[in-house]
């Protein structure tokens, strides 16, 4: 037989009054005024225990109201408000305990709806007590029947304080009832649809078929995504009706009916935007949309777009909503412009950050950016470095999406001066870049760079005391090709990223001219075992084309240093000569492995990093493997929103005489 799965408001008040009434005399009967601690301890029970109250209105004449029509409601989980109560002799303070919903995960909700339990801390009179059982009944009623069981029963215990003026404890004992079952789950359009039949495309979307148990959360939840689901196959205005459940007491089974007009098919029209544009024509919209007009509609590149103007940074919040442009279209599809709302975001950035290591000092870093100086996405940046061996001054114009998405001009020039343990520099650059680049939001598996470098560089090479200062005169190509395949950019798990890096370059050095060609290759791995990231590193390099002692000495190979092999200094691994400067080399060879565990301390996100690094710089084209120089450690992470903040400690395990016994650095990010 069918019955109702919930009970009318008037049944509900009844059954709320009911409750009071059966607590109202034995409650209050406990805090009634005594004459004496003694008398008041003998004259009241231990324990007040209330009959089961059971949880369904479906057997006939339970509380004398006959069963209700097999449709209803799906049940909803809502907190009573508590009202106006009457007045009680006295106060008192208690306690709640509940068992029997703990095992269906059913705790945490109790906990946070129930009008006891959110009280408890509270000084409440005997008949605000008696209200908020008798609706924490009802919660009980609706938390078990969301979860798919029926026909269960709650009884209350109401126990007295052990000694006076103790709190009083409330237990509620549940008995679940059994288990309801879906029998059938059924998808149909109504007499008038505009769109086709739903079943095939709906069914497989609601996530509960025949079996199921009947789970409101599970449903709800599947309902909720339904607009969604529906957008991304094509169908942005769906109508969506309440789903009809029906209970079967007799079989303990139910049927959920879901009634859906598809709607018309949508296809892509036009993208507008409102309010301030930021210089974004209709043509720079359509390098950021992945579709153009006439293509089938899909809810994911609605989205997509709406991440993509986000990603620009220009814009705080956007909200993009599709509106049908005219009547349906001869072959029954439907256009769809989109209509973008933004708001705008702070054009302006100032950055600052610092890094320290041993041999190189404090290093400073700070800039300026406009990002929208040159619109639509014409950034001007000024930065600027201050270290005790290096300073830079440099000015950066950038264009993202430029002619394609994810895609950015850099033109940028700058000075800078250097006074390395190998060099002294001073050097003018200028350079041209378009680049295809990977962003927190859109990591890419390919991403590519190709650009053009000017230099003018006056140089001394502290190796070469009869050859103090040249000046060169350098043109280089460079570019690079990363496939990655890490699980996040900057803080990966698991994974890999392999990296290749080529540069041609000619030089022009006291009326000599020469060229070369600088080759890189690096491959980083990462593989989470428990709590631990195991990542590597292997880095090769070789110069093929000119011998060391021709290349400007920045341009050669170096190692050693907080981004190298740690535990030495900068340029502190490979050949030195007779008075120990760094000669730089044609080839360098390294690899790194750390053990990276993440935990939290003292309310922080911190990590743990043991690290063994090995390197070494050879004056042959071609890098090798022997003579490697060792260094291990233990770093610090502190995690923050922008990246992790870096400490590393370490010390060369093959320390030869001049390097450090321990070498310190301080920066921002994984070191690979």
């Amino acid at each position: 037989m069918r019955s109702g799965l919930f009970l009318s408001a008037s049944v509900r008040l009844l059954l709320a009054v009911s409750g009071l009434a059966m607590l109202s005399a034995p409650v209050c009967a406990q805090e009634a005024p005594a004459k004496a601690a003694a008398d008041a301890a003998a004259a009241t029970p231990p324990a007040t225990s209330l009959p089961p109250t059971p949880m369904t209105s479906g057997d006939p004449g339970l509380d004398g109201f006959a069963p209700l029509d097999g449709k209803v409601d799906w049940p909803t989980v809502d907190a009573t408000t508590e009202g106006g109560a009457a007045e009680a002799a006295s106060d008192v303070r208690y306690g709640v305990t509940v068992t029997g919903l703990g095992p269906l995960g059913l705790d945490d909700e109790f906990h946070s709806l129930s009008a006891l339990w959110t009280r408890r801390n509270s000084v409440a009179n005997l008949a605000q007590i008696n209200r908020r059982i008798a609706e924490d009944r009802d919660l009980i009623d609706q938390l078990l029947r969301s979860v798919g069981h029926y026909g269960g029963s709650v009884a209350v215990l109401i126990e007295n304080p052990a000694r006076a003026g103790a709190p009083i404890t409330v237990k509620f004992t549940v008995t679940p009832g059994p288990l309801y079952h879906f029998e059938a789950v059924s998808v149909v359009d109504p007499a008038d649809a505009i769109g086709p039949n739903p079943a095939a495309l709906v069914t497989g979307l609601l996530a509960v078929k025949p079996g199921d148990p009947v789970d409101a959360a599970r449903v709800t939840a599947a309902q909720d995504k339904l607009p969604e689901r529906l957008a991304d196959a094509g169908y942005p205005f769906p109508v969506i009706t309440k789903p009809e459940i029906s209970i079967d007491h007799a079989t303990r089974t139910a049927t959920l009916l879901q009634s859906i007009d598809l709607g018309a098919r949508a296809i892509f029209g036009t993208v507008h935007i409102s309010g301030d544009r930021r210089g974004f024509s209709d043509a720079h919209l359509k390098i950021l949309a992945r579709f153009k007009p006439g293509d089938p509609y899909n809810g994911a590149d609605r989205e997509d777009l709406r991440r993509a103007l986000i990603q620009t940074g220009l814009f705080g919040a956007v909200a993009i909503k599709p509106v049908a442009n005219g009547p349906r279209n001869g072959d029954g599809t439907q256009t769809v412009d989109l209509m973008i709302a933004v708001e705008d975001a702070p054009l302006r950035t100032i950055s600052a950050s610092g890094g320290y290591s041993t041999g190189q000092g404090i290093r400073l870093e700070g800039g300026w950016t406009h990002r929208n100086l040159f619109p639509p996405e014409g950034a001007l940046i000024v930065n600027g470095v201050v270290a005790e061996r290096e300073q830079i001054a440099n000015v950066e114009l950038r264009r993202h999406n430029f002619r394609h998405r994810d895609q950015t001009l850099t033109i940028q020039g700058g000075l800078s001066a250097e006074e390395q343990t190998a060099f002294d520099a001073r050097t003018f650059s200028m350079t041209a870049a378009i680049a295809r680049e990977s962003n927190i939001i859109w990591q890419k598996p390919w991403t590519y760079s190709l650009g053009i470098q000017a230099l003018v560089t006056r140089q001394r090479d502290r190796s070469a005391p009869n050859d103090p200062n040249n000046l060169y005169y350098i043109i280089a190509l460079p570019g690079s090709l990363t496939w990655d395949k890490s699980d996040n950019l900057l803080n990966p798990a698991k994974g890999f990223r392999l990296t290749g890096r080529a540069s041609p370059e000619f030089t022009l050095r006291s009326g000599s001219y020469f060229s070369y060609v600088k080759a890189q290759i690096e491959a980083t791995a990462y593989q989470s075992i428990g709590d631990v990231v195991l990542a590597g590193r292997v880095h090769l390099g070789s110069i093929v084309g000119a011998s060391r002692g021709r290349i400007a000495p920045d341009r050669r190979f170096y190692a050693g240093g907080g981004g190298s092999v740690r535990g030495f200094e900068y340029q502190g691994v490979g050949p030195k000569d007779v008075d120990g400067s760094p000669t730089g080399g044609n080839s360098v060879t390294e690899a790194s492995l750390e053990a990276r565990f993440r935990f939290t301390a003292f309310g922080n996100d911190l990590g743990l990093v043991p690290f063994v690094d090995v390197g070494q710089v050879y004056e042959s084209t071609l890098p090798k493997f022997n003579s490697l120089r060792v260094g291990a450690g233990i770093g610090l992470r502190y995690f923050t929103s922008f990246g992790p903040v870096r400490i590393d400690v370490a010390t060369p395990v093959t320390r030869l005489p001049g390097d450090p016994v321990v070498a310190f650095y301080v920066s921002i990010g994984q070191a690979f």
